[in-house]
């Protein structure tokens, strides 16, 4: 069975050892466990990534959130090190955006891309919005309810040639979309595979074809018309599987 690693929304209290948690929403494992997948997550104490924590799994899942920590990142550069496929959802795909914008830093600097470097460069963005910027109208409301997944729905469109396209076999789908942030732009390590009506960045992946790094603004977790995403997914993890 393929396992696929959830990563966790870290929350810190330093006054409150009960408060320090980490917390899974349960609409990705639902859809993994309908694609035949085995999801599980992984636990960062204190939110230290531990690069063993993540050996055992097929594929991971970087969901939405709160915060972008420093394990999301390094946990996006051991995808790439390793060829394991990974989805970013809404925080997740921007986490991958911050990736990005860091090992470009990295490489202009003519350093070594490793997990240390990739650690000490974010951690000296004071600001996010050096990678992200602030938009109005794709998050309508403080709670999310069920049926608030039509209200924020708008059509995305996907760009041809693009991992995202051969998925859907569609330029244009229609999608629920909750966030108040949105990547500004990508190196050349990774290109725009969809965009809002606005012209936001509603998707992204990795160039290099041989790797299935994928980040998607919109959430396709809460609808199963979406599972023809999870299940390509869980087959590029099968694929490495074999090989």
């Amino acid at each position: 069975m393929i396992k696929i690693g959830i990563i966790p929304t870290y929350n810190e209290n330093k006054s409150r050892p009960f408060k320090n948690t980490l917390t899974f929403v349960s609409n990705y494992p639902k859809r993994l466990l309908e694609v035949g997948a085995v999801p599980l997550g992984i636990v960062f104490p204190d939110g230290i990534f531990c690069e063993k924590q993540l050996k055992p799994f097929d594929g991971f899942i970087i969901p939405g959130g709160a915060n972008i920590r420093p394990y999301h990142l390094l946990t996006i550069h051991y995808c790439l090190v390793n060829n394991k496929p990974l989805l970013g959802i809404c925080l997740g795909h921007q986490a991958i955006g911050a990736y990005d914008y860091v090992v470009s830093i990295i490489k202009k600097q003519n350093k070594t891309v490793n997990y240390k470097t990739i650690e000490e460069y974010f951690k000296k963005i004071e600001d996010e919005k050096m990678y992200l910027k602030k938009v109005e109208g794709h998050d309508l409301q403080p709670n999310f309810y069920n049926n608030s997944i039509i209200k924020a729905s708008h059509v995305v469109y996907i760009n041809s040639n693009t991992k995202l396209f051969n998925i859907y076999q569609s330029s244009k789908i229609i999608e629920p979309s909750i966030h108040n942030w949105v990547l500004k732009q990508l190196s050349s390590d990774f290109t725009v595979s969809a965009i809002s009506e606005e012209g936001y960045i509603e998707a992204l992946e990795y160039c290099d074809a041989t790797r299935f790094i994928i980040g998607l603004q919109f959430h396709p977790e809460l609808e199963a018309k979406n599972n023809i995403l999870f299940q390509k997914f869980i087959n590029e993890c099968k694929q490495r599987e074999i090989n």
